[in-house]
């Protein structure tokens, strides 16, 4: 695929969920309203209190309210202070010197997460517009800044205090996210053909990502916003702790589902096996809709029956009907039978989490005895506060990189535009610190967003003021662009840019009553773009073919890490492995993303990254099939000596990761491979852990170099350097 096509294919990508109406309302009364009352009262400083309600808006990214208070009352705080620039009246070289050292430093909030990093663009962009409208003097920046508190204040007001304060939905619509996704695959398992496995055409390799790294993703995010929401909550034992036993139990489900997954897929499906095949699927549909229960509860609040509404006794009876009608080969016999075990288990994990979430609106306490293996989180230890910004400082963090690279840029796009006096000037510096991201396929990828959202947003603008410049009439416009885009901005930033860029323009031309700015914020978003993609050509590349390497041989060694975990307990619920596993999931998440990042950096062939993300494609499958060989480790006829085992895949493991450090083909692997259990079941599991460690090992040995210099392969490459912490 080419970088343009996957650029192009990323700005018409949607992604699933539903428009955030609630965010769209508020952003609609948070700028709507100081625009009406300085439409009304004739009061034009009025319009300060809808730019700050709009900046404070943009920063509310959702989540625990405790989180979005702290966001939206830094920025609000943080706002005032930065408006008082605009009493300064600075020089030319002032303003650009100022503009490096505060935009620099806006860049390094990267350091304590995304949210903050939006909060530093955010600040940085506002700084940039203080810095180009000047107060007449002190007394008029002060009451722009206390302008700007009322405006935060009311945008928190909206946000927080409008509607009914419920401490634990963000929480609630989190977990369920969990198991509305554990639902889609119980259902897309159940549809397989009763021939066996998935109908995908043969030879064609699944997506990099499949559902388990969605689950992954949608687990931590609700333990991270379950964390947050019971903070300063210690000793509570209502609510939270529902809801901590359901989002540990959604993981234990994952677990075993995958299992299941792997079990089915391998499974001989003749003729003879379909009335087994089709109980399963009913099993599954079951399964399914237990699930939906569960996110109907948390989603709604709607009652639930804690009664179980089904067993996987008819899967069990299907076999031994199978049996009775004549020889089933004990492979099979195993390999069905485990199939039973684990749907029986799901069974057990269904009607736990059901009994939970009936339990969740009542005053009933979590019951003490739970077919669940529930892990009782442990509060995360509190980080220094500076400790973030140390460990970013050097030259091989990415976002110190970054942080630099922005304040540069930023400053020589405030040098052109006191240079060339250019009306506007600030959307050109606001276009480079929005576009400029810390990794090159990203900065593109924004470029062509924001330059493309501002082309057809622009021409929509334009088109509406030759239709009509009534200012009642604009300001609707105005409120309606800002309500829909903000309701988009979580499916689509491509639509969230075409609907703002409107907004943004009507405003300036309802302000300034210069009604041809359309073509000026085109050209001003040109100029940012092309500043924002020659900085990061020239001022410390940092091309993702660099990074790749060191991240897929930390998946690797996580997967052997998962492997030994795995080796050494004696259930898949014990600690141990439930950490190993969600840091191996977490190391695919970042390799598989840094392959992402490289698409849109690749100069190359195309066939050249097949192997790469066949090497992605088949490390997951290999942790799939660790998943199943750790579900079995409860049954006693699992095989507790697996040093044999680890000592094969672990050397192999070590050995293709170093072979990715150092972009080298890596050694063959061992001639002799181990033999596995006494037991059908356990030769099956090692056999197919043994097999698909063989596939992950072919990948590997057809990955080449990775270089982007001229589009072309080249010869072995130096160890990459650590990229530092990301």
């Amino acid at each position: 695929m080419s970088p343009l096509r996957h650029h192009l294919q990323a700005f018409l990508r949607v992604e699933p969920g539903r428009p955030a109406y609630g965010a769209g309302l508020r952003a609609a009364l948070a700028v709507g309203g100081p625009m009406a009352v300085a439409a009304l009262l004739h009061l034009p400083a009025a319009t300060w209190v809808g730019l700050a309600a709009l900046f404070v808006a943009l920063v509310d990214r959702g989540g625990p309210y405790r989180d979005r208070a702290l966001t939206m009352g830094a920025m609000t705080l943080l706002g005032a202070g930065v408006g008082l620039v605009a009493a300064l009246h600075l020089p030319a070289w002032a303003a650009v010197i100022v503009t490096l050292l505060w935009v620099t430093a806006c860049g390094f909030a990267r350091s304590y997460g995304d949210t903050p990093g939006l909060l530093g663009v955010v600040l940085a962009n506002y700084f940039v517009v203080s810095l180009a409208l000047p107060a007449r003097d002190v007394a008029d920046a002060l009451l722009r800044s206390g302008l700007f508190l009322v405006g935060g204040a009311w945008a928190m007001f909206l946000a927080l205090m409008l509607w009914p304060l419920v401490p634990y939905r963000p929480a609630r619509l989190a977990i369920a996210r969990c198991f509305d996704a554990l639902a889609d695959h119980a259902e897309e398992v159940g549809r397989w053909p009763l021939e066996g496995g998935p109908p995908a055409a043969a030879g064609v390799l699944p997506v990099v990502a499949p559902w388990q790294a969605r689950m992954r993703q949608l687990i931590e995010q609700a333990r991270t916003v379950l964390a947050s929401t019971r903070m300063g909550r210690a000793g509570e034992s209502g609510r939270g702790e529902h809801l901590l036993v359901l989002v540990e139990g959604v993981d234990s489900m994952m677990v075993t589902l995958i299992a299941l997954t792997e079990m089915l897929e391998v499974a001989p499906a003749e003729p003879r096996y379909h009335p087994l095949r089709a109980e399963v699927r009913r099993a599954l549909a079951a399964l399914a809709a237990d699930l939906r229960r569960v996110t109907l509860a948390l989603e709604k609040g709607t009652a639930v029956d804690p009664q179980p509404v089904w067993d996987a006794e008819r899967v069990k009876r299907a076999l031994e009907a199978l049996e009775t009608a004549g020889e089933v080969p004990e492979p099979v016999r195993a390999g069905y039978q485990y199939v039973y075990a684990l749907l029986d288990r799901l069974r057990d994990y269904a009607h736990a989490t059901v009994e939970v979430a009936a339990r969740l609106e009542g005053s009933a306490p979590v019951p003490d005895a739970l077919a669940l293996p529930v892990r009782r989180a442990e509060p995360a230890p509190r980080q220094a506060l500076l400790e973030p910004l140390r460990e970013n400082l050097n030259v091989r963090s990415v976002i110190f990189r970054h942080a630099l690279r922005l304040g540069v840029a930023a400053a020589l796009a405030t040098a052109l535009v006191w240079a060339l006096g250019l009306n506007h000037g600030y959307w050109v510096i606001i276009t480079v610190t929005v576009v400029l991201q810390p990794y090159a396929g990203l900065t593109f990828q924004r470029s062509l967003q924001r330059i493309a959202g501002t082309l057809l947003g622009a021409a929509l603008a334009a088109g509406l003021v030759a239709l009509v410049r009534e200012p009642a009439i604009i300001l609707l416009a105005i409120v309606v662009l800002f309500a829909v885009a903000m309701s988009v901005q979580p499916l689509s930033l491509s639509a969230f840019q075409v609907l703002l860029t409107p907004a943004l323009v009507l405003l300036a031309e309802l302000q300034s009553g210069d009604w041809e700015l359309a073509g000026v914020r085109i050209i001003n978003t040109l100029l940012g773009g092309l500043i924002a993609l020659t900085v990061t050509r020239l001022l410390w590349p940092s091309p993702e073919h660099l990074r790749l390497p060191e991240q897929v041989a930390f998946a690797l060694r996580a997967d052997r890490d998962y492997l030994k975990s795995v080796a050494a307990a004696h259930s898949d619920a014990e600690p141990a492995v439930r950490e190993a596993r969600r840091k191996m999931g977490l190391a695919l998440l970042a390799a598989e993303a840094s392959f992402q990042r490289l698409l849109g950096e690749w100069r190359g062939p195309a066939r050249d990254l097949e192997p790469l993300m066949a090497l992605l494609v088949y490390a997951r499958r290999f942790t799939s099939a660790v998943t199943t060989l750790a579900a079995s480790r409860a049954d006693p006829a699992s095989p507790r000596e697996l040093s044999e085992v680890v000592r094969f895949a672990g050397g192999v493991l070590d050995e293709l990761a170093t072979a990715m450090e150092q972009q080298r083909r890596p050694a063959p692997m061992p001639a002799t491979a181990p033999a596995g259990g006494v037991d059908a079941l356990s030769r099956a599991h090692v056999e197919r852990l043994v097999r698909q460690l063989t596939v992950l090992h072919s990948a590997a040995e057809r990955v080449p170099p990775l270089r982007l210099k001229e589009g072309v392969r080249s010869g072995p490459a130096s160890p990459p350097a650590a990229a530092g912490p990301r």
